[in-house]
């Protein structure tokens, strides 16, 4: 389970950028998202946030998410952009 932290939550807890949360389909880990805010990798508008405690390595990576796959923007070995595919259930967006 990777829960996105307070600060993208909705107010007046975060800035209301969470947008919703999946379970992956291959393991069943759980899941939050929110927008890519960031000046960078914009053809990835998502952030799904990965690890919980937030510190550990910042805790998301840059994301596409669709209602049944997702494209994880992550980094092999020697630092290079590698895409995974996740295949997603259990797709929801939250209320705003």
């Amino acid at each position: 389970m990777a829960f996105a932290p307070t600060e993208v939550s909705f107010p007046p807890y975060g800035d209301g950028s969470i947008l919703g949360c999946f379970d992956e389909k291959e393991c069943g880990n759980f899941f939050e998202f929110s927008e890519n805010r960031e000046n960078y990798y914009t053809e990835y508008p998502h952030k799904v946030w990965v690890t919980t405690p937030w510190h550990m390595d910042g805790g998301w990576r840059f994301a596409k998410v669709k209602k049944t796959v997702a494209y994880i923007l992550t980094n092999d070995e020697d630092g290079n952009d590698v895409v995974e595919k996740w295949y997603i259930k259990k797709y929801r967006e939250y209320a705003k």
